[in-house]
């Protein structure tokens, strides 16, 4: 008699479909797009770390990212163009009680929002902020983004970018960030524990994830197919966390039983690339012993609804 599985291999689908809102189903995303690998581990992420759906808010901006909150069965605000992390501001002092997430994509929360992410991260309040980078604006046409890397083809810069793009790594650190961390939508797994750790600690969490649009970005630059692009980001990103590191030594996974191991130093090795250029993925970073300050603003009053203060 087969043992029955532990709950945590509980299938993802009748986890994610538990904090979904099925009459806005299906959605307006691409087919292929990683922003539906972005959505599951978030959901996941709520549901391992036992948090109810009422007391969780998704805030977010305009462009493909932004639909997520249509899409989730949270308190969910859709707002404008880049002040997704000054609405999720007032709304984590308006009810600090409440996990307030922010999904952003890369020009909504770098571009025409980056001095509101810079300010959310100063602050240190108790926001958690999931930013997709896919290194291009999606939603309105494919325009060049702060993250487009160098000599990447896009509608607005079609002989190829020669700005060298943001490192949201570098931002969060020099502003302050209690917590940062970055994966890929090829990584789920990884991703998902990753923003079960940002949803655990005090103070500001930023998960950027490194996604894929192959229908706009990846058109322009020889990798029009999902599948492609996204076995691409291992060519573009290199492992630097050091669990990430020894779990690379180990054999590949075996899709069955007759098929042998294969070892990962005997993997075709990534030509022309150099390693300075590849961005950092698998990176954690976490300042112990950061005060979150979302209490502090009621410093001098209490908050709105506590009844001694009434």
């Amino acid at each position: 008699m087969t043992a029955p599985a532990p709950p945590t291999q509980l299938q993802t689908s009748f986890i994610l479909r538990e904090y979904l809102r099925p009459q806005m189903l299906p959605s307006t995303w691409c087919p292929g797009c990683g922003l539906g690998i972005i959505l599951s581990s978030i959901a996941q992420a709520v549901h391992f770390r036992g948090l109810a759906k009422d007391q969780v808010a998704m805030v977010s901006g305009i462009g493909c990212t932004g639909r997520m909150s249509g899409y989730a069965d949270f308190n969910t605000l859709h707002t404008t163009h880049g002040r997704a992390p000054a609405f999720a501001t007032g709304l984590k002092l308006a009810r600090p009680e409440l996990t307030v997430i922010t999904v952003m994509g890369d020009g909504d929360a770098m571009s025409i929002g980056g001095n509101h992410l810079v300010h959310a991260m100063r602050r240190n309040l108790g926001l958690v902020a999931v930013v997709v980078n896919n290194s291009v604006y999606g939603l309105t046409g494919g325009q060049l983004s702060p993250t487009t890397p160098v000599g990447g083809h896009t509608t607005t810069a079609r002989a190829g970018s020669f700005e060298r793009p943001m490192n949201l790594e570098a931002l969060a650190r020099a502003a302050g960030a209690a917590f940062f961390a970055r994966a890929t939508v090829n990584h789920s797994f990884g991703l998902t524990k990753m923003v079960e750790r940002a949803l655990s600690g005090p103070g500001f969490a930023l998960v950027e994830v490194i996604s894929n649009c192959h229908v706009l970005y990846g058109k322009m630059n020889e990798t029009p197919e999902a599948a492609g692009m996204m076995m691409a980001m291992d060519a573009n990103t290199v492992r630097s966390n050091p669990t990430l590191q020894r779990r690379a030594r180990l054999p590949v996974r075996l899709t069955d039983a007759e098929t042998p191991a294969v070892p990962a130093a005997d993997a075709r090795p990534l030509a022309g690339v150099q390693t300075d250029t590849r961005l950092r993925r698998g990176v954690i970073f976490e300042r112990r012993g950061r005060v979150d300050y979302s209490g502090r603003y009621y410093a001098q009053s209490a908050p709105p609804g506590d009844d001694e203060a009434a």
